[in-house]
Order: C-alpha cells, then structure tokens, then sequence
C-alpha cells in the first residue's frame, strides 16, 4: 500500500513538472497584442495624424521564403493634416496579416489614420495598435 502511494506521489510530480516544461518551453502562437491606449495617446505617439480616403488597395509582396512579409499598400487622399507633415496623395503601409497587427482598410472609406515614418518618400506606416479607425463610409468590403 505504502509502494503504491509513493508510485502515485511521483507520477503526480512527474506529470507536473511536465506541463511546466511544456509551458515553458513551447512559445504562444503569434497573434497582435496592443496596449489600450486613448486618442490623445495615439496622437501624442503617431509622427503623422491625418484624415483620408482610401483610393486603391495593393499587395507588396515580399521574400518567396517568407510569406509573413507581404504588405498592404493603400493609397490615400489626404484631406487634413492635423499632425505631422503628409503629401496629399500618400501611401499608408501595414502588413496583410492580422495576427502581425496588420490593419485591413476598406477601398472608398475615410479614416482618421496614425503613422509612422519618414514621409518624404510618400510612405508612412499604420498598425491595428496604432489608433487608425474608420471616420465615415458608404464603401462596401471587397468580397473575400
């Protein structure tokens, strides 16, 4: 009886050190994580701040051995800037995936867009963390 306990003792340690291996060891899946933030601190963290509509919607493809490097490309007319320094036709770029914290805008939309970069090259950057949200539309999705 006593052997039996004891069998029973170390196959509970056992299974328990185990799953904390496991929990240690085996990463998360990757997936967007953002700090929840107010407007007034997206502004205060954006380089750029404007308003737009969304034109046209390409894909940048990036490296053949990395499909997780694609990029949206969004054309934008900009109507007002209310931070930073934006041409009037510019260029917001996030990466496709969501679970990278990619951000999917929708063609004919205007939204209130905060970015990142250097825009002299008519790019800026945006993210799904970034505060960039829907002002107004009368757009419907691209079907999938």
């Amino acid at each position: 009886m006593v052997r039996l306990r004891l069998l029973g003792s170390v196959a509970s340690v056992g299974v328990l050190t185990a799953t904390l291996l496991v929990g240690v060891f085996v990463s998360p899946a990757s997936a967007c994580s953002c700090a929840i933030e107010s407007e007034a601190e997206h502004y205060e963290r954006a380089d750029h701040v404007f308003t737009g509509t969304v034109l046209q919607k390409t894909v940048e493809r990036g490296h053949k051995a990395d499909p997780f490097d694609d990029l949206h490309r969004y054309a934008v007319r900009v109507y007002e800037v209310l931070k930073g320094k934006v041409p009037r036709h510019v260029n917001v770029i996030t990466t496709v995936h969501s679970a990278m914290c990619g951000i999917e805008l929708i063609k004919g939309a205007q939204y209130l867009i905060f970015a990142f970069g250097d825009s002299g090259d008519r790019r800026v950057e945006t993210n799904l963390c970034s505060g960039t949200r829907l002002v107004f539309t009368t757009a419907r999705p691209d079907p999938l």
